[in-house]
């Protein structure tokens, strides 16, 4: 076919000049299929997937990369995502990749690690899939699900913790290009509760994660700690453990004295489960005595007003 010159009349029938009726969107569409076939060329997760190991594998030692496996194992410990890992090839091998080829040694990594290293060392890449994976769930409202992908994160971040780690600063930084640490952390204590009222073996997994985090992260936020505290005692609650609760509130009020919520969730226990409502009373009367922020008082109030309501 011909091309149409500017001002020959439009092929669409309008009786209109090319350039004032269809031009500009014989442009757009041309570049939209450019555009198309640009990212159809490019490497992706999923095509480096459907190859097998030795293919992914001769493909690196033809552009360079010296691959390894019992080396590739090491750096998977070394390094904390895939891009990292590949852009340490680049630095460490003279890599003749061109073109769409340049992307290959990230999504190999990312392949790579998933098939060879040990299920609970996880990329970035890796760890940030399950986390979508989890939100996904979640609008669904299948909290149990969200959960499951998410404790897989969990277990890839016990992974990376050292003994040194008391809060989750080092973490955060290393992570930050994709998600963050502690707001995943905080996140996945709230999901696990809630799915642990549908089903309460989720009610002993958040008491098992919450305790985990206490002791991987003693330095953490006074507010994240006593959340996670929080979180076990009620767990238990829930699970009509009342002797382990009460356990872990008197702990809570003996070393956060002054945070009203430890007062707080004692009188919720009283008040919501055993209905000793005086008892509820007594500890929501408390905490109003170290309630300074106008959030604390009003939640107090609010429960204080459902007492004299109820009775």
């Amino acid at each position: 076919m011909s091309k149409i010159g500017r001002n020959e009349p439009c092929p669409c029938g309008s009786g209109k000049k090319y350039k004032k009726c269809c031009m500009d969107k014989a442009v757009v569409e041309a570049a939209k299929k450019s555009f198309a076939k640009f990212l159809s060329n490019l490497w992706t997760h999923r095509k480096a997937n459907e190859m097998t190991t030795e293919e992914i594998i001769s493909k690196l030692q033809s552009m360079g990369i010296a691959f390894d496996k019992s080396v590739f194992l090491q750096e998977v410990e070394e390094y904390y995502s895939a891009v990292q890992l590949s852009e340490h090839w680049y630095k460490t091998f003279k890599v003749t990749a061109v073109d769409r080829d340049e992307e290959f040694p990230w999504v190999a990594v990312w392949v790579l690690w998933e098939r060879l290293a040990p299920h609970n060392n996880l990329s970035m890449e890796q760890m940030t899939d399950l986390i979508d994976k989890g939100f996904e769930y979640l609008k669904e409202n299948d909290y149990k699900s969200a959960c499951d992908a998410w404790l897989n994160v969990w277990n890839g971040i016990k992974f990376r913790i050292k003994p040194e780690f008391k809060d989750m600063d080092y973490l955060d930084q290393q992570y930050k290009g994709s998600f963050y640490i502690s707001n995943f952390c905080q996140d996945l204590e709230n999901e696990l509760y809630n799915a642990g009222l549908d089903d309460p073996v989720y009610l002993e997994k958040c008491i098992e994660y919450c305790t985990e985090f206490c002791n991987y992260f003693p330095n953490e936020s006074e507010l994240i700690i006593h959340n996670m505290r929080r979180s076990i005692a009620d767990s238990y609650i829930r699970l009509k453990k009342f002797d382990e609760a009460k356990k872990e509130l008197d702990t809570l009020i003996s070393e956060y004295p002054n945070n009203p919520w430890s007062y707080i969730a004692y009188g919720d226990m009283y008040q919501d489960i055993t209905e000793e409502v005086y008892k509820a009373k007594e500890f929501y009367e408390r905490a109003l005595l170290f309630a300074e922020d106008d959030y604390d008082k009003k939640a107090i109030e609010e429960r204080l007003e459902d007492i004299r309501i109820d009775t």
